[in-house]
Parts: structure tokens; sequence; C-alpha cells
């Protein structure tokens, strides 16, 4: 059996995690000298910057594949509890939709988009926070504001597919 990753899954947790190891990388700069200053990468030996190369892009992967799943376990029934954001759990009828309108892939890509965002940006909000870097802080907070709207906005134009056709 044969299974395929789409390269937009792979390109969409990758970037997530690079964007988050970056904001850590701005949010700890005295911590990351040191991990790079440290004894172990010194003595890797030859080839160093290809070893870790190839571990902060699976570093990066895994922890994009994280926040991805953060997102969806935990931020997208928080939001419906909450009624942030509207949602129509009827999986059927979204895939019948889907097939009437194909623009409820895009629609379903850029919602999930959107909700990693949400929380990629409220993560680094929270460390900015607690290193005391405020005006990281208010980009982050604005950033995910944005995300959340966009969040919203393509929830409601998912829903509204699915109600009105």
């Amino acid at each position: 059996m044969e299974i395929k990753v789409p390269f937009y899954n792979i390109l969409n947790m990758f970037l997530t995690g690079l964007v988050f190891i970056g904001g850590c990388v701005i949010i700890f700069p005295d911590s990351t000298a040191a991990i790079f200053n440290s004894d172990i990468i010194k003595n890797l030996g030859a080839g160093p910057e290809i070893v870790i190369t190839v571990c902060t892009f699976a570093v990066a992967y895994e922890v994009g594949l994280i926040i991805n799943r953060i997102g969806s376990v935990i931020l997208e029934p928080f939001l419906k509890w909450v009624r942030l954001i509207p949602f129509n759990d009827n999986y059927t009828l979204f895939n019948q939709k889907k097939k009437e309108y194909s623009i409820m892939s895009t629609l379903s890509r850029e919602y999930a988009l959107s909700r990693t965002g949400i929380v990629l940006f409220f993560s680094l909000l929270i460390l900015s926070a607690l290193k005391g870097k405020c005006s990281l802080v208010v980009i982050c907070a604005v950033i995910t504001g944005i995300y959340f709207l966009s969040c919203r906005k393509h929830a409601g134009k998912i829903v509204e597919l699915m109600q009105n056709g």
C-alpha cells in the first residue's frame, strides 16, 4: 500500500515549524547562542552544518505537525464550544458539497492554515510575554487576531455553502 503525503502538508508543517523556531531564536537569543557555542556542536566533527541543517528540518517539521494538531484537537473544539466560529460537523454533507463546489477544498485548506496560524502566533505571544518582550507580544497579538478573523471567515463560508449551496 502506497501512502502519499501531499506536498502541501509537508510544506505547511515545515514552514509552521520553521516560523516557530525562528520566533524562538528571536525571543531567546542568548539560549540560541549558548546552544550553537556548546561542546556538543563543537564536537560534531566534519560537516556539523549538514547535521544541524538536517536536524533543524526534522525538528521544524515535527514542531509544525504538533502545532497543527493542537489547532485541530484543542483550538477548534474550543472555538466551536464558545461559539466564536460557525461550524457544521456533518462531514457527509461537506463531502457532497465538495463535489458540487470545488471551492470547498480551498476554503477547508485555508481554514486549517488559519487555525494553525492562530496556535503558532498565540504560542509565540505567550513565550514573548513570559520573556517580557512587549513589542513582540503586540506583533504576535495582531497576527493572531488576523488569523482568527481569517479562520472565522473561512468557517463561515464553508457553513454557508453547506446550508444554502
